[in-house]
């Protein structure tokens, strides 16, 4: 939750796309504002206390299945989001809103090795 909450901070008033499919997620989708989406995974342990707790959330909910299921609603959001900000007169979203890491092959040779049981 804390970690949701510097986002937030940080990024103004951008709407979040949160997914998540164990129980430690549960506590991140509380912090998620209206205008906002959670994407529990459906039949999972945050999916079922969602269920059970639906009315404390700001969010909006999307459960998905699969990984096809969850591209089509995630693309989906994307564009809803794009749309709604284009007509509020909001920069879309661009390269820089998305985060991507890689990890040089060297960094691995850092592990220790493994255990032989």
């Amino acid at each position: 939750g804390m970690i949701i909450e510097r986002i937030q901070a940080n990024e103004g008033k951008k709407k979040m796309i949160y997914l998540g499919d164990g129980v430690g997620d549960f506590c991140p989708s509380l912090k998620l504002k209206e205008g906002d989406f959670m994407m529990p995974r459906k039949n999972f342990p945050v999916w079922n206390l969602i269920c059970e707790n639906r009315a404390i959330l700001k969010a909006e909910i999307f459960e998905w299945i699969d990984g096809k299921e969850l591209e089509q609603i995630l693309i989906g959001l994307i564009e809803k989001i794009k749309i709604e900000e284009a007509n509020n007169g909001v920069q879309s979203l661009s390269a820089v809103d998305c985060k991507f890491e890689t990890i040089p092959i060297v960094a691995h040779e850092a592990f220790p090795p493994p255990l032989r049981l």
